[in-house]
C-alpha cells in the first residue's frame, strides 16, 4: 500500500484527513508539525504525497529543504478561515479548503502528482469502450464513470499500459505498490478482483490468469 504522510496536530481535522487518505486505498502517516519530517522506521523511499493540515509555513520550508522529497507532491488543507494565511504557503503546491470530500482529494492528490511528475494532459488509454485518462485519472466505459480507489486505478492504468505482458504478483506489488512486500500476493489478488467486478462483463476478461505467473492485461 502506498504511503501518504499527513503533518497536523493529532484528532480533528487530521484524524478526518487520514480518514479519507485511507478510504482511497493510502496508508495514511500522521506526524506532529515541528517533530520528525518522516514516519519512524519509514523506508527510504518517497510517499505518494505529502499533506500539510493547517497554516505551517515551517512544515512546508521544512519539506522543501528535504532534497529528496523534492519531487514529492505537496496539498495544504486549510479551513476557510484560514484562507488569508493559507495562501502564502501553498505557492508551488495544492490547496485544499476544508472539509473535502474522499472523492476532492483523490482529484487534488492526482492533480498535484501531475505538476510533479508533467503528465501530459489529455493522455487517454482506449480499448474497445474502455477509456482511462491518465491526466485526471477518470475511467470511463462506454461513456459512463468508473469510480476507482487510487491504488485500483494504478493497478489497472499500469496493466493497460503493458498490454500483453505477462506480470507476477510480485512484480505488480514493486512496480505499482512501489516496493518489495513481504506479506504475500493477496493484495494483488483482492485488488484484481475489485478491478473486474467494477471493469463489468465486457471488460473484466481483459485481465487474464496466468496459471502460477501472475496476470497480463489483454488488449484489442
Amino acid at each position: 500500500m502506498s504511503d501518504v504522510w499527513i503533518y497536523g496536530a493529532p484528532g480533528g481535522a487530521t484524524g478526518s484527513t487520514a480518514r479519507l487518505v485511507a478510504e482511497l486505498g493510502f496508508s495514511p502517516h500522521v506526524l506532529e508539525p515541528g517533530g520528525a519530517i518522516r514516519p519512524e522506521g519509514a523506508a527510504s523511499r518517497a510517499p505518494s504525497a505529502l499533506i500539510v493540515v493547517g497554516a505551517s509555513a515551517e512544515t512546508c520550508r521544512r519539506l522543501e529543504e528535504d532534497e529528496d522529497l523534492g519531487e514529492v507532491a505537496v496539498l495544504v488543507a486549510v479551513d476557510a478561515d484560514q484562507l488569508d494565511q493559507g495562501e502564502g504557503i501553498a505557492v508551488g503546491h495544492e490547496l485544499l479548503v476544508q472539509p473535502f470530500t474522499a472523492a476532492e482529494l483523490q482529484t487534488r492528490i492526482a492533480r498535484a502528482r501531475r505538476a510533479v511528475n508533467g503528465t501530459e494532459p489529455g493522455e487517454t488509454v482506449r480499448v474497445g469502450s474502455l477509456e482511462l485518462n491518465l491526466a485526471t485519472y477518470q475511467v470511463t466505459v462506454a461513456g459512463r464513470p468508473v469510480n476507482f480507489t487510487y491504488m485500483e486505478y494504478e493497478l489497472l492504468k499500469f496493466l493497460a499500459t503493458h498490454a500483453g505482458r505477462v506480470f507476477s504478483r510480485e512484480a505488480l506489488l514493486s512496480r505499482v505498490w512501489g516496493y518489495d512486500y513481504y506479506g504475500g500476493a493477496r493484495t494483488v489478488d483482492v485488488h484484481v478482483r475489485r478491478l473486474r467486478a467494477k471493469l463489468g462483463q465486457e471488460h473484466a476478461g481483459r485481465i487474464k490468469t496466468v496459471r502460477s505467473v501472475g496476470y497480463r492485461w489483454e488488449g484489442d
